[in-house]
């Protein structure tokens, strides 16, 4: 093998010399923007590819050379599975096109596409597709390991929409699922780079609904009143146009002015057919949970409604319950955030996402078909630097927070396994026996010597 810290970067020159690569300077560290300000691993290159033959290129070079590389697009993986150690960084954010079929059914998505910009190109068509609450999430992987969001009770998950991929696999071979759609319902559940690099999604559109949405904030210091509250009336009516994702929050990391630790609703009603009536009227039944602190709700677009940056340094752990409630409530209330990017956010998954799997003869590998709620239990610190002293505090926040959701019964067995550290993540838990059985059949055949092993590492073959 080569002697990698002096020769790497000469070697991809000579082998693609129109590919950009970074070793230092400004694009460098862009390059090491991550989400979670805590990770610190330092490639010895960036490699930021434009076409599928550069990405096949570079696979097929680490391969044969016994690179170490990571794959990246919008970086907010909490754990390090986009970045490596003296190794290559694979940036897709160049490949970010979006291209409409002329039937306006379905397009398709580059594999480093971010969420907002995705959101704002097919609003210049009419059309949508669902994402997830942060702008800067990257599409690709958000789709492929699960896809949670506002939208999933009206048009379903993330992994839904896939219709079918391109993907660069162990050596540099590319493959589209047309070929092998064994692969494509791995894609939708296991993860973006469990067994290659996807360079490009088909993905479903649709027409763009009406949003009637915004944030309605309550004290934290009401929390358990508030969520049985709000738990009663989702009981009674839960409507799949309603999302029920929350978040408890510091003033500083509120998505609107507050003044105190606040319960914040992402109150987001999606309406295909435009009538706001019964938003408005479960608004108002809302609205009686507790004292209001705040209430943006209005007619907006998928486009320009969701959050935006708040990376920090990170300590992130999570937890699946079957439901919001008042216990729930009195524990975050108990445990108020101790910094102000600390956090605690609700995704609540119900309606079509939870009722129907995906329509077609290749199914999909997700496996959570059940109403549940997803607790990411974000340890963040402040935005500026890496305080040691902070992020330890907020580990034992977050650590306390999953001990007494614990101890209280509340955590279901299964989880999320992008919301889990890869050296704890249990497949057989997540995906169940046949299905990961099934999915290390695939890897097997794909990835045998286990190239991609970032993702999943306990699915490694044999």
């Amino acid at each position: 093998m080569m002697n990698r810290e002096a020769s790497i970067q000469d070697c991809l020159r000579q082998l693609m010399p129109s590919l950009s690569i970074y070793t230092e300077g400004r694009h460098y560290q862009d390059c090491l923007e991550l989400y979670n300000n805590a990770l610190s691993n330092q490639p010895v290159v960036c490699a930021r590819p434009r076409t599928e033959q550069e990405v096949s290129r570079l696979v097929q070079f680490c391969t044969e050379e016994s690179i170490p590389f990571a794959v990246r697009s919008g970086g907010h993986d909490f754990f390090g599975r986009s970045l490596v150690h003296k190794g290559i960084l694979i940036d897709m954010r160049a490949m970010d096109s979006v291209r409409v079929e002329p039937d306006r059914a379905s397009a398709h998505v580059g594999g480093g596409v971010i969420a907002g910009p995705l959101q704002e190109t097919l609003n210049s068509h009419g059309l949508f597709t669902p994402t997830g609450q942060a702008k800067s999430v990257g599409y690709v992987s958000w789709a492929c390991g699960g896809g949670y969001g506002f939208y999933v009770g009206t048009y379903g998950f993330g992994v839904d929409q896939i219709l079918g991929a391109r993907v660069v696999l162990t050596g540099g071979h590319i493959v589209d699922t047309d070929e092998d759609p064994e692969l494509l319902w791995a894609l939708r559940g296991a993860g973006a780079g469990t067994f290659g690099v996807i360079t490009e999604l088909r993905v479903k559109v649709y027409p763009v609904p009406k949003l009637y949405a915004g944030f309605l904030a309550f004290p934290l210091a009401q929390a358990a009143t508030v969520i049985d509250r709000i738990e009663k009336l989702f009981e009674e009516n839960f409507p799949d146009e309603f999302s029920g994702d929350s978040i408890v929050v510091n003033p500083e990391m509120a998505p609107m002015p507050v003044s105190e630790p606040s319960f914040v609703l992402f109150w987001c009603w999606t309406s295909v057919t435009g009538d706001f009536a019964p938003a408005k009227s479960f608004l108002e039944q809302m609205m009686q949970a507790g004292r209001v602190l705040g209430n943006t709700v209005t007619e907006t677009t998928p486009a320009a409604y969701g959050m935006g940056d708040s990376s920090s340094a990170t300590f992130f752990r999570s937890r699946n319950i079957n439901r919001i409630q008042a216990k729930v409530g009195a524990i975050l209330a108990q445990h108020p955030p101790p910094h102000d990017l600390s956090a605690v956010i609700f995704h609540n998954n119900h309606g079509k996402a939870v009722r129907h799997e995906v329509a077609d003869n290749v199914g999909a590998a997700f496996p959570n078909r059940h109403q549940h709620v997803i607790l990411g239990l974000h340890g963040g610190t402040r935005p500026d630097q890496v305080d040691e002293e902070q992020l330890a505090d907020a580990a034992k926040w977050v650590t306390e927070l999953e001990e007494e959701i614990d101890q209280n019964g509340l955590s279901l067995e299964e989880g999320f396994p992008a919301f889990w550290p890869p050296n704890q993540t249990d497949v057989e838990r997540f995906f169940g026996r046949h299905t990961t059985e099934r999915l290390r059949r695939l890897k097997a055949r794909l990835d045998p010597n286990d190239i991609f092993h970032l993702a999943l590492p306990s699915l490694k073959a044999g």
